[in-house]
């Protein structure tokens, strides 16, 4: 992903925001905020892997440096483009990256509910480590849970 790209991701980053189900981020977020990260993580080196469609960016996948669970990945895809192996194919791109790097492990948190990507990390490699209860707040005032999950990479 290139900077020019970040307009585009922040477009496909909204439209799975305002699902209202599968991001801790809601409508309304700080664009602003969000492009800063985007454009610091390029910066830093960090993989941003998309899928797009003809000239349509419909998946993404970022990684960052979390301070307690290492490489740690956030992964999205349009809702018209699930189920047609996008996300898996951003995860074999994500493994030869981290690979090639030496990162030995990667984490991602998904919510309970998300049984869709949760079938997916599964089925490729990855394993719960926690489940934490409560641990975000939606605007509605509904707390859902989170789960953490890793992979070993080779």
């Amino acid at each position: 992903m290139k900077h020019g790209d970040i307009d585009a991701a922040l477009g496909l980053f909204g439209r799975v925001a305002a699902e209202g189900l599968w991001l801790g981020t809601e409508p309304g977020f700080d664009r602003q905020h969000y492009r800063d990260i985007f454009s610091r993580a390029l910066g830093l080196g960090n993989a941003m892997i998309v899928a797009e469609d003809g000239d349509a960016l419909v998946g993404m996948m970022t990684t960052y440096e979390h301070v307690d669970y290492g490489w740690t990945i956030g992964m999205l895809v349009n809702e018209s483009h699930r189920g047609l192996g996008i996300g898996r194919a951003m995860m074999e791109h994500l493994f030869a990256w981290a690979n090639a790097r030496g990162i030995k492990e990667l984490s991602l948190l998904v919510f309970p509910h998300n049984e869709r990507a949760l079938r997916l990390y599964r089925a490729t490699g990855f394993t719960e480590v926690e489940r934490y209860a409560n641990d975000v707040r939606r605007k509605s005032g509904d707390v859902w849970d989170t789960i953490l999950m890793r992979k070993t990479l080779a």
